[in-house]
């Protein structure tokens, strides 16, 4: 080969090589938007007969339901929604429309119920880890809406949970 052909070529491949490398100050962190909950309705007020009862582990007194008529689950915000009865030996009963957020390990309680059948909003309603008091809530979060911190897909997905007693890639465990 012949050595005029390949001065030219020996000459460009400095430059060749550093319009590879990109400068360390043009790297751009990606933009990361901060999480924004969805808008949300208050579902209509539950009835004895739409209840899906479900398992609370560690409160053998405690009997506690969904409606199944009230759950959202596959929202943008991933966020599942869905009404909560809860019933004690003693006769009292507590009704809820409550948020679950799987990523965090969270809950929120939007609205309570009262004696005439309808919603007020709650008090405190911001976002809250769980604690060893909320067993229904955090029972239907590990075992049914939030399998491996990852919210339920569909209302059919969460149906099915209820169904057979535990979510199919949750792991059933007590407290």
């Amino acid at each position: 080969m012949k050595i005029h052909i390949l001065l030219p070529l020996l000459a460009a491949l400095p430059t060749l090589a550093l319009s590879q490398v990109a400068p360390m100050n043009d790297y751009e962190e990606p933009e990361i938007k901060p999480w924004v909950e969805a808008d949300y309705a208050l579902p209509p007020f539950p009835k004895d007969e739409d209840l899906v009862e479900f398992e609370v582990d560690g409160a053998p007194n405690v009997r506690a339901y969904v409606d199944r008529t009230a759950i959202g689950a596959g929202t943008p915000d991933g966020v599942v929604r869905y009404v909560m009865v809860v019933r004690t030996s003693g006769g009292a009963t507590n009704v809820s429309y409550e948020g679950l957020r799987c990523d965090t390990n969270e809950y929120r309680i939007y609205a309570t119920g009262t004696l005439e059948k309808a919603w007020a909003k709650a008090r405190s309603s911001e976002w809250r880890k769980f604690k060893i008091h909320n067993r229904p809530q955090r029972s239907l979060a590990n075992y049914y809406f939030c399998p491996n911190f990852t919210p339920v897909g569909s209302v059919r997905e969460a149906l099915n949970a209820l169904r057979l007693g535990v979510h199919p890639a949750a792991a059933r465990r007590t407290y």
